[in-house]
């Protein structure tokens, strides 16, 4: 690939090589579809443009399955990608959503990824505790007031909520509101 960007296809499949588990690929489309939301918010037109934060998306979590740990998550991702000539620029963006790995944010496509990852998979587990268990039915009170409570969704690291709005320079409940909505039009495809 050599610094080609790959195709949404190439890397889905990439994705799927490594991860069995449902869970975690639909969690890697919610985030991706929240990535393509923030592209258009950050100005991004160029469809090549949207497609590669898109990517960053899907991607970010593809080695998580095998490579649980601060210790493997993202160094082993990272050298696949490289391997398999992911562009500089992607591996990076994938490796900056955790904050262990020390890269600045200093980009919106990095402070996007940081943004969204943890607060997509929170959104998520707040839909599931709904009556109708649907996003469209899920108010921005309720994410909030639930990320409030450490015992609900206790393996989501709320610095990374708080602090990925920050980044984005954004109210937390605008920037939750922001990813209900983006996620609205796939729904159904991840389950919520």
């Amino acid at each position: 690939m050599s610094e080609r960007v790959p195709t949404r296809a190439e890397a889905e499949a990439l994705l799927f090589e490594f991860t069995q588990s449902d869970a975690l690929r639909k969690h890697g489309r919610a985030v991706e579809q929240a990535m393509r939301a923030y592209a258009g918010w950050f100005g991004v037109t160029d469809p090549a443009e949207i497609e590669k934060w898109g990517i960053v998306g899907l991607l970010h979590d593809f080695d998580y399955e095998q490579n649980p740990t601060e210790e493997t998550h993202l160094h082993v991702g990272s050298r696949i990608l490289r391997e398999r000539g992911y562009p500089e620029e992607i591996v990076e963006a994938i490796c900056s959503h955790a904050d262990y790995m020390n890269i600045p944010r200093d980009t919106p496509l990095k402070k996007a990824i940081y943004a969204c990852d943890e607060l997509v998979g929170f959104i998520g587990a707040a839909v599931k505790v709904r009556p109708t268990k649907k996003i469209a039915d899920l108010p921005v009170e309720s994410v909030t007031k639930k990320l409030k409570d450490k015992a609900f969704a206790r393996s989501v690291d709320r610095s990374y909520v708080y602090g990925g709005a920050e980044a984005l320079g954004r109210p937390l409940d605008e920037h939750v509101g922001f990813l209900i909505e983006a996620l609205k039009p796939i729904a159904d495809e991840i389950g919520l």
